[in-house]
């Protein structure tokens, strides 16, 4: 059981690709735009493929306050939304929820990297702890239940 706090983005980078390899069952995410998470880069996203392709009871729910980055720039992220439809799920949420500010991501519900601020790199890192981790898996709930726009990685036509 550990816990440390992080104040640099290459820290917060390093904490990340801890956190994505620690996970086995389950990675929930809720961010602005997935920019500072950096998961469109060759290694977050090959431990995310590898991640969902262990597995086929891997779970990936990703809810972002603004998908048009996804959309637009995140060509291997929306490749694995295709790749993995059963266990990836990506949702925009409501602009009701605007005023969360922190960034999550959790990991099996016992590992968590949370950035408190959306523009700054001051997080916390939880390793092997469910009772630290409870807060903000149930936060994380509180945003999913809200509902939101699901995230296609197809484009509809007529």
């Amino acid at each position: 059981m550990s816990s440390e706090l992080i104040s640099s983005w290459a820290d917060y980078d390093g904490a990340l690709q801890k956190v994505l390899l620690l996970a086995s069952r389950t990675l929930r995410i809720f961010d602005d735009d997935l920019s500072k998470l950096k998961l469109e880069g060759r290694e977050n996203s090959e431990s995310l493929r590898r991640f969902l392709s262990a597995r086929q009871a891997s779970s990936l729910c990703i809810v972002l306050k603004d998908a048009e980055p996804l959309r637009r720039h995140s060509p291997r992220l929306m490749k694995l939304l295709t790749n993995y439809p059963q266990q990836m799920s990506v949702i925009e949420c409501p602009l009701h929820l605007a005023s969360f500010n922190n960034s999550l991501c959790l990991a099996d519900d016992r590992h968590a990297l949370v950035r408190i601020h959306q523009n700054h790199a001051r997080a916390r890192i939880i390793i092997n702890s469910t009772p630290d981790c409870a807060p903000y898996l149930q936060q994380f709930e509180t945003i999913l239940n809200e509902g939101g726009e699901p995230i296609s990685a197809t484009t509809l036509g007529l």
